[in-house]
Order: structure tokens, then sequence, then C-alpha cells
């Protein structure tokens, strides 16, 4: 790589690792929290996540496990699971749950979003891509009351 090139990839690094997705990868890098949201933004951001990893991390090769290798899905208790390689000679562990339920799940996202100081549209980026990332609800119906006698087949 010459000076200009190295320059211009500098200057592209720089500005990859100011935008949120880049903000938000490199805070959680450490965190059990960082391979739900590489999977959040590999959802939504496939093309781009490459780039931005290589660019945030000198000499990414490629993820190692743990990861999430699935959306999310929300499953008939209401919790948020998602299909999780723990390591290279286990097989692919089905339906782990990663939050206890929706609630759990946004109020991790928001205080993120607060430590990182997300401005209101970045905060909707990242809720819009977290929404799209659950994209299997398998309860009955999540706006049924619970007083309707029909919401009695969900409790266990």
């Amino acid at each position: 790589m010459d000076e200009l090139e190295r320059a211009l990839w500098n200057k592209h690094r720089d500005e990859l690792a100011q935008v949120w997705q880049g903000r938000v990868l490199a805070h959680t890098r450490y965190e059990p929290i960082g391979m739900v949201v590489l999977s959040i933004l590999a959802h939504s951001y496939d093309q781009a996540m490459p780039v931005l990893l290589r660019a945030l991390f000198p000499g990414f090769e490629s993820i190692s496990a743990p990861f999430i290798c699935s959306t999310a899905k929300i499953d008939k208790n209401g919790a948020v699971v998602a299909d999780v390689v723990w390591d290279d000679w286990r097989p692919v562990s089905k339906d782990q749950v990663i939050f206890r339920d929706e609630i759990h799940m946004r109020d991790r996202l928001r205080k993120l979003a607060d430590q990182l100081k997300l401005s209101d549209d970045d905060r909707k980026q990242l809720f819009i891509a977290a929404k799209k990332w659950c994209a299997c609800d398998r309860r009955l119906d999540p706006t049924m009351h619970p007083d309707d006698p029909d919401a009695k087949r969900l409790v266990h």
C-alpha cells in the first residue's frame, strides 16, 4: 500500500470508527452483548460488515466463537432466543436464550445507547436494526391481554 492509499484508508477508518455502528461494535467488543450487536448489525448491514470490521479491528480475518449465527426469535414463553456457536468443536446450540424477554432486550440496548451517548437518530437506527433482527414471534398473539381466556394456554 503506497502512502496515498494508506492516508485514504486511515481517513476512512477514522470516519467508520465515528458512525454509530462502529462505535457500538468497538464499545462491545469484549462484552457479552457484543455478539448480539454483531449479529444485529450483520443482519442489517451485511455488505458493509467486512469493511467495518477490518477498519475497526486491524488484522481482522474472521469472527471467532462464540457468535450468534441466526436472527433472533421470540419463543412461546416470550424469551428472545437465537442459535449460537460456542466453540469450534460443538454443534450449533439452537434457540439459546439471549434475553429473558423483549423488555430486557430493549433495556439493555437503551443502556448501551446511553453509555455511548447516541443521538436520537442513531438510537432509532439501532432499534430499527434490532427489530429487524427479531425475525419471528412464536407466541400465540403477543398483543393478547392476559385476562383473555385464550391467553391461559400460554401460562406455563
